[in-house]
């Protein structure tokens, strides 16, 4: 037996052998179109059509608004409607669409078919949005606006040194390699839809809602291939719901592929939140709490999962320290731009900027050492925020023992340079848990999960999984994940969750099975070579877990002109166990790039009027392979989590780790605080 992993998915990927969905060919296929707002903010007039089309779309035929998974507390929740139902509030909102034969006729229609507009001012910034000296909706521009407190507030009245921060971290684009894509099919019994999905079951769970039909009359899946995804790929989108009704009225395949140029303004956007907060501490560097305000630009419309972050970032607020109180306002306010939504770490990155700011400069104004004021407050053990955020035990004081070690070594090598040392813990989203069948019999063992894999090596870690526990070659195992048709009930892949997860329920329908067989008299062997197949289906339930972190950056900055590159990362996290190591340290150092590149180059920058001020990845910030950082140092400890995978979960540790740690090398280098993500040398200048 061998256990040797060979990563399938990448090679398939590297000898050109990946099907992504635009590689998807269904015989009479048509083409879906959409035409878009040029403006901001603008009543729609009147939309012109084209007779060229097989099948227009607009409100009066498409009727339909955007499922949003709200936070409950949401007093103001405006939903987007899937084509403009009169207004148009973001620049590349869907104005109307169409289907065509052939996908090159799609730009000749959109030549021929237009709209006329009255343009109104725009709102283009949270500070805008809050004065609601305009007003986008009816209600006005706040739609979630929440009082946080918790824990021993009355030990405000022991604060003897309080340091305060305000912030804007700037929007994001989402630039996954692959732009999101679909098909749909509808045969006139079943809608099939394929595409570029992180979570095949969220998708038709919006499906279902969106268009009223029972989630057993839809199949969802993704092809062999998703291209990345970010968060960007997990919800549906008004191009799915358009090219599911085309497909009702012509019962023909309906294929839509985003064009670069549409995906910088499509839904969703990352980032987009301001925070006011202060950190309260006795004079020995002993932290009490936090408190103070913090803002997220949700964009246009409540979308998805969005206004459920502000209070998700004010509840990390935390950080990896013994805190006392905390009272903070959480609140989410429109404005003229696309609809933001989760972008890797989704909050956790965010948060950790806030905090660590505030603990950086706190050890400044004592005139402490950074890492001591850290120490002196880290968490040693199980512990429970004043928001009543449970943290499970890890290797905390493991961690920040070794990342003092590197830390001081990298000051005695690099004594002229700008290093940083910070500590994060962030959630892993493993609950509820996720969904998994194994199946054996027939010459084959076979797995079925719900995680969608958009880049990870999925296949190959659940194959292992099942391989240890059957004590059969990995390679005999066949994976099959993201298929709404393979199992009753899954969740997805986001959050860090696959591996505690999806990974726990690969392991629970494995032994489930293996007690079948067993009592059926049989081998494992004899069973996988049996006619008579045996399987188990499970939703393995779990819930939270948190990963910690010390990372530390080393910056080479140029005060003159205010241009910086990352010279050394070290990364230390607590990631459990290291299923495939690495998978472990791409989705690490993937994570600091994206973190770093925030800070120092990404930034979806709009002007006055609520236009894009980029037209291109490159003029959005993303950066190139010069740019990015060239030395990682990775180390990693392995506390067991509670789930049966005893993972923890990294794709959003890097990223967390990275914004804050980059961000206040930065900050050391220039010898001044910042206001906030993309630091911009024309600025600084």
């Amino acid at each position: 037996m061998s256990n040797t992993v060979r990563l399938r998915e990448h090679l398939d990927s590297l000898t050109g052998m990946g099907k992504y969905v635009d590689d998807v060919s269904l015989e009479g296929t048509v083409y879906l179109g959409v035409l878009r707002s040029p403006y901001a903010r603008a009543e729609v007039k009147d939309v012109a059509r084209s007779d060229k089309a097989l099948l227009f779309l607009d409100w009066k035929n498409v009727g339909v608004y955007m499922p949003v998974r709200p936070d409950p507390r949401t007093k103001n929740l405006v939903k987007m409607p899937v084509v403009s139902d009169g207004m148009v509030n973001f620049v590349g909102q869907p104005v109307s669409a169409f289907v065509v034969e052939d996908k090159y006729e799609v730009e000749d229609i959109l030549d021929e078919v237009g709209a006329d507009y009255d343009q109104l001012p725009p709102v283009t910034t949270i500070k805008e949005s809050l004065k609601e000296e305009v007003k986008i909706h009816e209600k006005g521009n706040v739609a979630i606006d929440l009082s946080l407190s918790g824990g021993d507030l009355e030990q405000v009245a022991n604060s003897e040194v309080t340091v305060e921060r305000e912030l804007l971290q700037d929007r994001i684009v989402q630039h996954p390699m692959e732009p999101k894509g679909v098909i749909s099919y509808f045969n006139g019994e079943t809608l099939t839809v394929i595409g570029s999905f992180q979570s095949a079951f969220r998708i038709r769970a919006d499906l279902q809602e969106a268009l009223g039909i029972p989630p057993e009359k839809i199949v969802v899946y993704a092809p062999q291939n998703v291209g990345g995804g970010f968060g960007n790929k997990v919800p549906a989108y008004p191009e799915y719901v358009l090219t599911s009704i085309a497909s009702m009225r012509l019962k023909r395949p309906v294929k839509w592929i985003e064009t670069r140029r549409e995906h910088l303004t499509n839904p969703t956007q990352g980032r987009g939140v301001y925070s006011k907060v202060r950190l309260h501490a006795r004079r020995d560097g002993t932290i009490l709490g936090i408190e103070g305000d913090v803002v997220v630009d949700l964009g246009a419309y409540a979308f998805t999962l969005n206004t459920t972050t502000p209070s998700f970032i004010a509840s990390l607020l935390n950080g990896p320290y013994r805190m006392r109180f905390a009272k903070l306002r959480a609140m989410g306010v429109y404005t003229n731009k696309p609809p933001t939504g989760p972008y890797r770490g989704a909050g956790r990155p965010e948060a950790a900027l806030i905090l660590e700011t505030l603990v950086e400069d706190l050890s400044q104004e004592l005139g402490m050492d950074p890492v001591e004021v850290r120490k002196k407050n880290f968490l040693d053990g199980e512990f429970t925020t004043p928001l009543g955020v449970k943290i499970d035990r890890a290797a905390y004081k493991e961690m920040i023992d070794r990342g003092e070690m590197i830390y001081r070594s990298l000051k005695e090598k690099y004594k002229d340079k700008a290093v940083s040392f910070i500590a994060f813990t962030e959630v892993v989203r493993s609950s509820p848990g996720e969904g998994a069948k194994v199946r054996v019999g027939k010459g084959e063992i076979f797995v079925a999960v719900g995680s969608g894999p958009h880049g990870q090596a999925h296949r190959s870690t659940f194959a292992l999984l099942v391989a240890e526990r059957l004590g059969v070659d990995v390679n005999r195992v066949r994976v099959e994940p993201n298929n709404t048709s393979l199992i009753k009930e899954g969740i997805g892949s986001f959050g860090s969750r696959s591996a505690a997860a999806g990974g726990s329920a690969v392991i629970e329908a494995t032994l489930a099975v293996l007690e079948k067989i067993k009592s059926k008299g049989m081998t494992v062997e004899e069973a996988i070579n049996s006619q008579e197949v045996t399987e188990a289906e499970v939703f393995s339930k779990t819930s939270d877990l948190y990963t910690p972190g010390v990372h530390m950056a080393v910056l080479d900055v140029d005060k003159e002109t205010g241009m910086a590159r990352v010279l050394e990362y070290w990364a230390i996290d607590d990631v459990g166990r290291a299923i495939i190591p690495s998978e472990v340290e791409g989705q690490i150092i993937g994570g600091v790039l994206q973190g770093s590149s925030q800070v120092l180059l990404e930034g979806a920058i709009y002007d006055e009027s609520g236009n894009p001020v980029y037209s291109s990845i490159a003029e959005s910030g993303v950066p190139s392979a010069v740019e990015a950082v060239r030395k990682v140092y990775m180390e990693t400890f392995n506390t067991p989590s509670h789930t049966l995978s005893q993972a923890r979960g990294v794709g959003e540790a890097g990223t967390t780790g990275a914004l804050p740690a980059v961000f206040i090398a930065l900050e050391k280098g220039l010898g001044k605080k910042l206001k906030g993500t993309p630091f911009l040398p024309q600025r600084y200048l």
